[in-house]
């Protein structure tokens, strides 16, 4: 089941919810406010991989590199810990 978050717009409360396959509505309300007018954000990812060690030497931390990709543009790259190919 996908989880969503969502921003109300009227104090700023960012909560989730839980969207089902089924047809059943969803009360979609802010928790504080009881306001109505929410916008769907980018949730954030948090999940660890492997050991909490190095083994083969390679760092097991993820880590985040940005970089000026165009004029007045900066770009990220995420390296996440775990195989590559």
């Amino acid at each position: 089941m996908p989880i969503y978050e969502f921003r109300c717009t009227k104090c700023g409360h960012i909560q989730e919810f839980i969207m089902t396959g089924s047809d059943r509505e969803i009360d979609m309300k802010c928790e504080e406010c009881q306001g109505d007018d929410l916008e769907r954000v980018m949730s954030s990812v948090n999940y660890a991989m492997g050991s909490s060690g190095s083994s083969s030497g390679r760092d097991s931390s993820p880590s985040a590199t940005t970089r000026t990709c165009a004029p007045g543009k900066s770009c990220t790259t995420l390296k996440l810990p775990g195989h590559t190919k």
